[in-house]
């Protein structure tokens, strides 16, 4: 009876079946983000950890909405999310690696943009709040601390 227990213990989600999880990019209150490798092509993707212990029943349903809001979307500037596992203890979401660090980061490392620099980097938000706002959706949590592409923000 305990060495069942124990050998589940063992037992690997379904997302680790498909996925390396690597290096930890993010900890949040509620989630973990992991630098990961698909198994089939080698492909690296970020996968968003989230413990199911640690949400409550309204939290659960703000997640599945996320889910549903990023399926929907398609474009330059917001992250993709490319599958679900919704496992035993954790919900585990396989999204587009955002490697460009975070914007504020970003603008207190250069301390002074010029006004083309700028332009470039406020266009590239207000096209994918615009793309959102266009599918009926507000993002409700923006903030400069939000990961960023090497060369371009995703919001």
């Amino acid at each position: 009876q305990a060495m069942k227990k124990v050998s589940n213990f063992f037992n690997k989600d379904e997302c680790e079946k498909y996925y390396k999880l690597g290096k930890t990019l993010g900890q949040g209150s509620f989630a973990t983000v992991k630098l990961s490798t698909c198994k089939a092509d080698n492909t690296r993707w970020a996968v968003k950890i989230i413990k199911k212990s640690s949400l409550a029943q309204e939290d659960e349903e703000a997640l599945k909405t996320e889910v549903d809001i990023l399926e929907r979307l398609d474009h330059p500037n917001i992250v993709k999310l490319k599958e679900v596992f919704d496992c035993p203890g954790n919900f585990y979401m396989v999204m587009e690696v955002c490697s460009g660090g975070e914007l504020f980061d970003r603008i207190v490392e250069k301390e002074h943009y010029t006004e083309a620099e700028a332009r470039n980097c406020l266009v590239a938000v207000v096209d994918g709040i615009r793309y959102c706002h266009q599918n009926n959706i507000a993002h409700r949590d923006l903030k400069p601390t939000r990961p960023m592409q090497q060369s371009s923000l995703l919001i």
